[in-house]
């Protein structure tokens, strides 16, 4: 099995990825992270874990939130839209979305409802934030849930 680990993995960025559309390069390694659902008040302590993978020209993750989810996206640079197509999947369900850098933020549009947001935000080298939100009616967003990740590696 260890093969498949070692063909999957990269050790970095490919080159042919251009570097003002690596969004997600920063969060590469290890993170403890705090999952709040606004809705319910969930809270849960858990990781999240990012590799660079397929020659360096996609970034994949899992997310591990213990006796909730258990989740992994798969990000692969288009260079024909010059955005990112995203899956995620858990058990039972699978989403698509796409990715593009909106000012400070990168913002994730699911495929099937434009309303439906995944955003990262205030990336920096040792944590960032993270955001499931709804864009209602009068263009607010609500907030589903939110994460506060801190980087362990």
């Amino acid at each position: 099995m260890q093969d498949f680990f070692e063909a999957l993995r990269s050790e970095s960025k490919n080159t042919a990825l251009p570097d003002e559309f690596n969004y997600f390069g920063k969060l590469i390694g290890s993170w403890a992270i705090d999952y709040i659902e606004d809705n319910t008040s969930l809270a849960i302590k858990g990781e999240w874990h990012f590799s660079w993978v397929l020659e360096g020209m996609a970034i994949q993750d899992v997310i591990i939130l213990p006796d909730y989810e258990y989740g992994s996206s798969l990000r692969i640079y288009n260079p024909d839209t010059h955005a990112w197509d995203v899956a995620y999947g858990y058990t039972g369900k699978i989403i698509r979305l796409e990715a593009k850098k909106q000012d400070n933020m990168i913002m994730l549009t699911f495929i099937n409802d434009e309303r439906r947001k995944w955003i990262f935000t205030n990336i920096q080298d040792n944590h960032f934030h993270w955001e499931n939100i709804t864009v209602k009616d009068d263009g607010e967003w609500y907030i589903n849930a939110e994460i506060y990740a801190e980087r362990i590696k």
